[in-house]
């Protein structure tokens, strides 16, 4: 099994679909049983995704009021 380090180094590099079907199947893996990891992942992609749409200019579906609920949801807990 990979480590934090090695998931997080390979996510961040975009080597993920490089590897062999073995190592991605062990990422997956990784990814579903560590909650940093799985955090960092769906940040990446969301991270990924907001600069795809900052290069079309238009956000995705739903992207605005999702991110309204998030940020309400962080405001109620402070």
């Amino acid at each position: 099994m990979p480590s934090c380090r090695e998931v997080t180094q390979k996510l961040a590099e975009g080597e993920f679909e490089t590897l062999p079907w073995h190592h991605r199947m062990l990422v997956r893996m990784h990814l579903a049983m560590c909650e940093h990891c799985g955090r960092f992942a769906r940040q990446l992609g969301l991270i990924s995704q907001a600069l795809r749409n900052i290069w079309t200019g238009k956000p995705a579906p739903g992207t605005l009021d999702a991110v309204k609920r998030r940020l309400l949801t962080r405001l109620r807990k402070v």
